[in-house]
Formats: C-alpha cells, structure tokens, sequence
C-alpha cells in the first residue's frame, strides 16, 4: 500500500503547490498562469478519494489519517519564489517528473488500479505538456 500513499502525497503537494502558484503570480500575464494553476489542481483531490477507495479499501488495508498524508506531502512542496513566476512553473515542472517517475516504478496493481493510476499518469503529463511550454525561453 506505500506506493499508493505516496502517491497521494505526490498529489497532494502537487495541489497545494498549484495553489501556491494561484495566489502569488503576478505581472503580465498574470489571470492566464492564476487560472493554469489552478487547472492543475483541479481534479487532484478526486484522485485522492479514488485511490484510497479503490487501491486501498479495496485491498482490504485502511488509509492513513489525513495528517500524516499532509505531513509527508510537506516535504514534497517546493520552496515557492515570491518574484518569480517562471520559477515556480519550473519547480512544478520538476515536482510533476518526480510524480510520474513514482507512477511509473509502480508495479503489481489490478486492472482497475492501473487503469486509474493510468488516467492520473494522463492527466499530470497533460499538464506538464502545458508547463512545457509556460517556461520555454
């Protein structure tokens, strides 16, 4: 069950990174990058339920309580850049390779679970396509 808790650790610093992200940009540009973070963070607490309904409960295992999640998804945010929008998409950049390596070193799961795993692979490189291209020089 650990590579489905970290997972949602994964999500969850993605997410409140995201709205780290939200709330500081700024300067030109600045509702386009507001509503692309958020866009990030969009489904990422869905995902969360899903997992711990179907990869967890659904092996018969309890989830951990929410503060622990929260606790190890701390040391999963980036440091955020008060002045630097560019910055900060370019550690969202990195934070959502690191979650799709985890996907990726995930192994031994159902059918069910790889096909939701699969849509969550989906959707971060999906946003990281679009991140591509926020801090392209």
């Amino acid at each position: 069950m650990e590579k489905f808790n970290k997972l949602i650790c994964y999500i969850l610093a993605l997410a409140n990174f995201a709205k780290d992200i939200h709330y500081s940009c700024h300067g030109e540009s600045f509702y386009g990058k507001h509503l692309f973070a958020d866009r990030i963070q969009e489904n990422m607490y869905e995902y969360i339920d899903q997992i711990k309904e179907i990869c967890i409960l659904g092996n018969d295992e309890e989830p951990l309580p929410s503060g622990e999640y929260l606790s190890r998804a701390t040391s999963l945010i980036p440091a955020k850049s008060d002045n630097d929008d560019l910055e900060n998409f370019r550690s969202m950049k990195a934070l959502m390779l690191n979650t799709l390596t985890h996907i990726e070193s995930m192994d031994g799961m159902t059918v069910g679970e790889e096909n939701l795993i699969g849509n969550i692979a989906q959707d971060v490189q999906n946003n990281l396509g679009l991140v591509n291209q926020q801090v392209k020089e």
